[in-house]
């Protein structure tokens, strides 16, 4: 939807901390900057819905013939329409026929439980969804359900989550096709304000570390082989890296310091926390340009795009850190870089002594 964001100042930054707690520090380390604005920071204080054309509030989108998509969803949705309590009732159902799947026996039940699984996940095809409940982004729950799950198995299962994330779900993502619904002006505004959507991401900070801690039980207690080991570090991978850091990213852009620490806790359980200090202050400031490692090359590929934009969002993150420090006089032991890897390290070792 057409959202613009107005910068207006934040709240001045937090001293840091003197705590010998390192993880107290993701909650009151400083921002990057006193004030956000265009030019520094993107962080999303006071959002302004953009008129549309008469008649169009509410419209489905236009169709773009480069969707990965078989099919489209809710063109005819009626503007202004909303979920009613049948249509949460079926997705609190599917959710459940999820959760369930889970406790379905390992190795006895393999084959019930991917039947299960990849029949559940094309049933969604025919959910309701106006995009107004929570539910449907709770579906994200199988991908730590098929980690475990693929470990209890063992031997070459425990890769069975490269399978499920590199052609289950791309092959899915094209049947089920694309939702051209929108909301109309009305229900964004509403929709902006509603705790539940912002409940669901903070949530998935707890759920990430529960996940972690759950992987270093498996590692210290559950007498895996090194394939087995192998095929869930890959799968711990996948949950920091796919839910972790996509949650981490939004919470980063949000205006509120408990949004903003969660979304920091997040890259750290994956290693990334350097990506708060480049993404707000750097990416979206030189999008586009070649200025920006995040932006990929005309004519570069995936696999040439990949090492280039780590190794550049690290060394562009401590160059916005020097120059913040030097700007501000500080010496260097109050860059936040080195802090975001000790969270990440003390958390490690936390987990391995668990």
């Amino acid at each position: 939807s057409p959202v613009r964001t107005s910068a207006r100042p934040l709240a001045p930054a937090l001293r840091w901390s003197s705590s010998p707690l390192l993880l107290p520090c993701v909650f009151e380390m400083p921002l990057l900057e006193a004030q956000a604005s265009v030019d520094t920071a993107c962080i999303s204080t006071a959002p302004v819905f953009a008129g549309t054309a008469a008649g169009r509030d509410g419209a489905a989108k236009s169709h773009d013939s480069g969707w990965w998509a078989f099919m489209e969803h809710n063109r005819e949705r009626p503007a202004g329409a909303k979920s009613s309590w049948a249509d949460s009732a079926a997705w609190a159902a599917f959710l459940a026929g999820m959760a369930a799947c889970g406790l379905i026996p390992t190795p006895q039940g393999w084959g019930l439980f991917n039947a299960s699984v990849v029949g559940l996940v094309f049933l969604s095809i025919w959910l309701p969804d106006h995009g107004d409940t929570v539910l449907p982004f709770c579906s994200i729950i199988i991908l730590p359900i098929v980690v475990f799950k693929s470990v209890a198995m063992g031997g070459w299962w425990s890769y069975s989550i490269l399978l499920f994330v590199f052609v289950v779900i791309p092959f899915f993502d094209y049947v089920v096709g694309v939702d051209v619904g929108n909301q109309t002006r009305e229900a964004q505004r509403e929709l902006h304000s509603a705790f539940r959507f912002e409940l669901l991401t903070l949530l998935v900070a707890p759920g990430i570390l529960a996940c972690l801690g759950y992987g270093a039980w498996l590692v210290n207690f559950g007498s895996l082989s090194c394939l087995e080991l192998g095929g869930l570090s890959i799968g711990m991978g996948i949950i920091t890296g796919v839910i972790g850091i996509v949650v981490g990213h939004e919470l980063c852009h949000k205006a509120s310091r408990l949004e903003r620490a969660f979304g920091r806790l997040l890259l750290c359980a994956a290693c990334y926390g350097h990506f708060y200090v480049e993404h707000t202050l750097g990416h979206h400031k030189d999008v586009a340009t070649d200025r920006d490692p995040a932006t990929s090359r005309y004519g570069e590929s995936f696999y040439e795009f990949l090492p280039r934009v780590v190794r550049g969002e690290f060394l562009s993150a401590c160059r916005i850190e020097a120059a913040r420090l030097q700007r501000k006089g500080l010496p260097w032991w109050h860059s936040e870089i080195p802090a975001y890897f000790l969270v990440s390290a003390a958390m490690a070792l936390g987990f391995a002594a668990a």
